[in-house]
């Protein structure tokens, strides 16, 4: 169709005319929203890598620290060395094992002579420096799969797998000499001291159970005692 009056073709081009700048306004605002939604986008990308490296972190923090309490829960903190809940499963596992595979399984029960008076003479700080100097003997001094605790106080014990009556007293014997020989300072003043040890072996049948292994170990310490101290004695039963 011919559109020949004048003001209707003007008012044609003026609607046309706004309806042009309409669009374009809409276009730079669809350009506009476009661009916010990319760095909206952009932004949420970033935070979630961010959330995602922090869980990340607290992840294995948390694993640290959950291992940290599994260390702690089953070591000494003065010696480092396994605490007497860890020794009771160590003790019930090598039995076991001793069990299994008939192999041999002994024990050492050391305690240390005369440590009240240590504690005593020169204070509880000096006791326990001992301490920690037995435990430092004991963990420099065994095989990688003997396995050392503090009992309880100034007593200690030594679980030796694969390991005979005999040899067990030989290396209650090195153990004894290194401790006596080892002295300890502390604000100017040295210590010496002494151990005795009891040595036993499980006798699969004679033993009913895990604890019989350190009662008799006990029993030969207390005879040690009884000698005099600085002494190795074994079980006899």
């Amino acid at each position: 169709m011919r559109i020949t009056n004048p003001p209707a073709l003007r008012k044609l081009a003026i609607a046309l005319d706004s309806l042009l700048k309409e669009l374009r306004s809409r276009e730079n605002y669809l350009k506009v929203a476009i661009d916010e939604l990319k760095l909206t986008h952009g932004k949420l990308e970033e935070m979630n890598k961010m959330l995602e490296e922090k869980v990340r972190e607290r992840t294995k923090a948390l694993e640290q620290a959950n291992k940290l309490l599994e260390s702690l829960s089953v070591t000494d903190p003065l010696t480092g060395l396994s605490n007497r809940r860890s020794l009771d499963y160590e003790l019930k596992q090598e039995v076991s094992r001793c069990l299994r595979y008939n192999t041999k399984l002994s024990c050492i029960m050391l305690d240390i002579d005369h440590f009240k008076k240590v504690n005593d003479t020169y204070g509880h700080l000096m006791g326990d420096e001992v301490l920690k100097m037995i435990g430092r003997v004991l963990k420099n001094n065994l095989r990688i799969h003997d396995i050392p605790a503090r009992y309880g106080g100034e007593e200690f014990v030594i679980l030796l797998p694969e390991t005979g009556i005999k040899a067990a007293c030989k290396v209650a014997e090195k153990i004894r000499k290194l401790i006596e020989k080892n002295q300890v300072e502390k604000n100017g003043e040295k210590v010496a001291v002494t151990v005795s040890c009891g040595v036993a072996e499980f006798v699969p049948g004679k033993m009913n159970n895990p604890m019989e292994l350190i009662e008799a170990a006990d029993n030969a310490l207390y005879v040690a005692k009884k000698k005099g101290r600085n002494r190795t004695e074994v079980y006899t039963g």
